[in-house]
């Protein structure tokens, strides 16, 4: 096999940005904060979700921010977290991420073989599609060649590691897939990758034609406004408790609110702090937050494409410079806490021994005189993908005023925020991201110019920790990249903020796989 570059730039679109932010290119983010500061305590939120077993039957209601006309049946194409809540119990993958790791789905395991340079999947035996007939290596077969074709809104980043055009099925529960590259940890690629397996044959993804391996069924969808789904009471992992689901997409944060509110849901999905503050609307109602694990991570990545953020000593003096309490405070309101400038918190092999840096706006000012940065331009550039961020983003353009940069805020609407020319003539870029896989982090961010940061040590160390086939070599070798980018990398990860719902009291079954903002729902229901 021939070498590889240790980062690889696969054909990342920004529609795969998005989805690597959880986040769909037409969703409406919740309105911005309108202050600096908060006033009083956070109001008290539960973890979880009742305990005791729930009753079979009934209907549950969530609402999710959508796509609007732009959602789709095709497994390939959305990428709003309705859309992902709908896919994830529709189908089903072969991996599926919980508790920050891959776990098996549709696949039992995926044994690399870097001699053989291919991959083996093994498949999970008795799983029948949603009408009746068995499923197969050649399903598999076809929804890995079907996510290579050119015709595909956006083609699969696994290209860059598999040939998935060349897998073969080897009998009915077994597939070999050629590898582009040594790959060490297959499953855990292959889970990041959204990778929902459809039938062989699947020519339509109309509402009466298209079938699944899920936990529910489609009976009937209108693109922007709901999905219906019904119970697949032969689903392999065992049938779920809520006979019909129902799927609303509300983009605005405070419709989803009032939603529920007025009994039209159950259950709201990521409301915005300033709602969560305020309480719960209404008795029987939860503010529910997903838990530490599964907070989004808010930051900055620094262009060392510009003059400014190549140099380190601007690197540091601004890790250094500015205040994460004060933006922590003004835009989680009690809802989160400073970062240590990584993203991945939650996610396997995060380094949970890198300490918050220490303000120092001294030594700040310092490091930007001996760079001879001091008056000079400084371009943020930022989108509302997650509540706060462009408050977030015009207190730290103040911040840095006061280290002395003579910094700009560009504001941007979504639809904008990550147009590579223009994250190109910017110096930093407002970045959110939950715990996904480090191996997705890292990769992923590494495929854009202006995100990227070319370091040879960081990328030995990406190289091996994708490659290795020995866990504890992989463990050594993430924590290498980790302190790099700690150290003297172009994240500026300021703060991690709670991902809130509101949910009714006797709701359960809620459970945070990739990203507490949609939810795998398989096994939702009511407790008595």
């Amino acid at each position: 096999m021939s070498p590889s570059p240790a980062m690889p730039s696969p054909s990342v679109t920004r529609r795969t940005l998005l989805a690597l932010l959880g986040v769909g290119a037409a969703t409406a983010a919740a309105p911005a904060l309108t202050g600096c500061t908060s006033d009083g305590a956070a109001a008290p939120t539960v973890t979880g979700a009742p305990t005791g077993e729930p009753g079979r039957g009934g209907t549950a209601r969530l609402a999710f921010a959508g796509a609007g006309a732009a959602e789709s049946l095709d497994p390939t194409v959305g990428t709003s977290p309705c859309d992902l809540a709908r896919y994830s119990v529709v189908y089903d993958t072969l991996f599926f991420f919980a508790d920050g790791q891959a776990k098996p789905a549709l696949a039992t395991s995926a044994e690399a073989d870097t001699e053989a340079e291919s991959c083996t999947l093994t498949l999970r035996r008795g799983v029948t599609w949603h009408d009746g007939t068995p499923f197969t290596a050649a399903d598999v077969v076809h929804t890995l060649a079907y996510r290579a074709s050119p015709d595909r809104v956006s083609p699969s980043e696994l290209a860059a590691y598999f040939d998935l055009a060349a897998a073969e099925a080897h009998g009915d529960h077994t597939v070999v897939i050629p590898t582009r590259r040594p790959v060490g940890d297959p499953a855990t690629l292959l889970a990041g990758a959204g990778l929902y397996v459809i039938k062989k044959g699947t020519s339509s993804f109309s509402a009466g034609k298209v079938v699944g391996t899920g936990p529910y069924r489609v009976t009937a969808f209108k693109a922007g406004v709901e999905t219906r789904l019904e119970r697949h009471d032969d689903y392999w992992d065992g049938a779920g408790y809520a006979e019909k689901v129902v799927l609303l997409s509300v983009d605005d944060a405070q419709a989803r609110v009032n939603a529920v509110k007025d009994g039209q849901a159950d259950y709201a999905s990521d409301i915005s702090f300033t709602t969560a503050k305020a309480g719960p609307p209404g008795t029987g109602l939860q503010i529910r937050d997903a838990g530490k694990n599964a907070r989004t991570t808010y930051g900055f990545v620094l262009n060392v494409g510009r003059d400014l953020p190549s140099d380190p000593r601007v690197r540091q003096a601004i890790k250094l410079g500015i205040d994460r309490k004060a933006l922590v405070e003004a835009v989680f309101l009690g809802y989160g806490a400073p970062a240590n400038d990584l993203f991945g918190a939650g996610a396997k092999y995060y380094l949970d021994d890198v300490s918050v840096p220490g303000r120092d706006v001294a030594k700040a000012k310092r490091l930007l005189k001996e760079a001879g940065a001091t008056g000079k331009p400084f371009v943020v550039r930022t989108a509302e993908y997650e509540t706060g961020l462009n408050s977030a983003a015009g207190l730290f353009v103040e911040q840095l005023r006061g280290l002395g940069l003579d910094a700009s805020l560009v504001k941007v609407t979504t639809a904008e925020g990550y147009d590579p020319a223009g994250m190109k003539a910017c110096d930093a870029i407002s970045f959110p991201l939950g715990p996904v896989s480090l191996a997705l982090t890292y990769t992923r961010s590494a495929a854009f110019k202006t995100l990227a940061f070319p370091d040879e040590e960081l990328e030995k160390a990406v190289a091996t920790a994708l490659s290795t086939t020995s866990e504890a070599d992989r463990a050594e070798a993430w924590a290498k990249a980790q302190r790099v980018m700690a150290e003297r990398g172009n994240w500026v990860a300021w703060g991690r903020g709670d991902v809130l719902s509101l949910a009714k009291e006797k709701l359960t079954g809620i459970e945070n796989r990739e990203s507490p903002k949609y939810p795998w729902l398989g096994k939702v229901g009511f407790v008595a």
